[in-house]
Parts: C-alpha cells; structure tokens; sequence
C-alpha cells in the first residue's frame, strides 16, 4: 500500500471515529458513553504535547464524576506521540495491543475467502443471540449475557446499524461475528469474531468473515476495517487485508 492511499484511509478510519460518538472539548475528543451511564470510551483524539496531560485529567475527573469505567481508546497515529506513556503515568492501565487491518470490498476479495462450506446465517431474535452467547461462553467470556443483552437492544434499536452471523455445523453454532453499518459511512467495520475452542482450524472462522463481506458488498461499502489480535490477523492478512495502525485500549477505573 503506497504512504499515500495509507494516509487516505487513515483520514477515514478518523472520519469513522469522530462519527462514534459526540465531540467534548478540546483536544477533538470525542466521547461514546454507554446509555446507562456506566462506561465512557474516548474513540478519538487528537492532542498537542502541551495539552495532553491537562485533558487526560479532566476526562478522569469526569469519570470519577460519573462513576464511570474511563476506556480511551488509541491509535498508533495518535497525537502526540507518547501518549501512551502518558495515560501510563496518568493511571491507565494497558490492554491488549491489536492491529487495525484493512480490506477493499470487491469481487476479487471475495473470491479470496470462496464459499462457506458450512451453514452461515445471519440472526435477528433472541435463540440466535443465544448462540452467539453459547460460543462466548465456550471461549470463557465472562460478560457473554450482559453481551447479548446490548446485542438485543442495537437490533432492536437500530438494526440497520449492525449484523449478527453465526456459523452453524450439525445445528450447532459454532463461530460467530459481527459487523457495523454507520448511518451515512461508506465503510463497515468486523467485530467480534469467535469460534468454539473444540472447532478451531476448520475454516469456520474464515466462513463468517466471508459472510459479512459479502453482506457488507451487498449494501454497497466500499471498505470493511477490523482489530485483530495476533490470533486472527494472520488469517486475515493471508487473505489479503492489510495492516493500516495499531490500536490499544488504555482502561481507568474511578473506584481502583
């Protein structure tokens, strides 16, 4: 990928962050706040050196406020630079370093990923977020029912904004995925990806990707962006998506 295609798809990754949530204040943070009030992420910044600290205390001022868990969440072309270490020293704690990989949506794409050889649906009720709990749970997520409950509610709130696909082998689920739709974008992003530990390396997890790209060409976006772990983003590379940034969650806790 030349600098200069990087550095456009960059400007809409950024497009797509600022668009998650409302601006607050300087520094162009941009806040997304659970609706019961219970977390806030900061999905965009874009600090000067001489501003930076001064904003990393006021958004934990707020969450103190608030009572809130704070998540600022950060891009390796972030500004300034050492923001890491700044939200370090500030008393964030860090999570998982993932990649932010990026993939064209085209016929020649899709045919990367071929066809599903297992059943693939795409679910909209309760049984089918059951399933996607049931293989949460299998891979030892702790919060797989709160996390079908907020599924529930953005299907039921705004189910155009977002996709559940779940893999289905001898009518059990078995990988699963999800996929974003912002009102108004041009693009879609992939989350949540899982499979079943007793099914891995069965080409499940390649099938639910293909579906949502499928769906994500069918409605006309033009680019589909993910965060992937160290576990996926080979998969996904060998299939032609490509690395544009990294992203780190940085994590506050008021009452720690």
């Amino acid at each position: 990928m030349s600098q200069s295609a990087n550095a456009d798809i960059l400007a809409e990754l950024d497009a797509e962050r600022r668009a998650l949530g409302e601006p607050a204040g300087r520094g162009g943070v941009v806040r997304e706040l659970a609706a019961d009030g219970s977390e806030c992420r900061i999905v965009f910044s874009r600090l000067t050196a001489e501003e930076a600290d001064d904003v990393i205390g006021e958004e934990m001022a707020l969450a103190r406020e608030r009572g809130s868990t704070l998540e600022w969440k950060l891009y390796g072309h972030d500004a300034p630079a050492d923001l890491d270490r700044r939200l370090l020293a500030a008393g964030f704690a860090a999570d998982d370093l993932e990649q932010v990989l990026v993939l064209p949506v085209n016929e020649a794409t899709l045919a990367a990923f071929g066809t599903p050889s297992c059943d693939v649906r795409r679910v909209h009720d309760e049984a089918g977020l059951a399933d996607y709990a049931e293989i949460a749970r299998e891979i030892g997520r702790k919060n797989a029912d709160e996390e079908k409950l907020q599924l529930a509610a953005v299907l039921l709130e705004a189910p155009d904004t977002m996709s559940v696909h779940i893999a289905y082998v001898d009518g059990e689920p078995v990988s699963c995925g999800r996929i974003y739709f912002r009102e108004g974008g041009a693009y879609a992003e992939l989350a949540g990806g899982r499979t079943k530990t007793t099914r891995r390396n069965r080409g499940l997890f390649n099938a639910v990707v293909a579906a949502r790209l499928t769906e994500a060409h069918e409605r006309g976006r033009t680019l589909v962006f993910t965060d992937a772990l160290p576990t996926s983003e080979p998969i996904l590379r060998k299939r032609g998506f490509q690395v544009v940034t990294s992203t780190q969650p940085f994590l506050y806790e008021p009452t720690s």
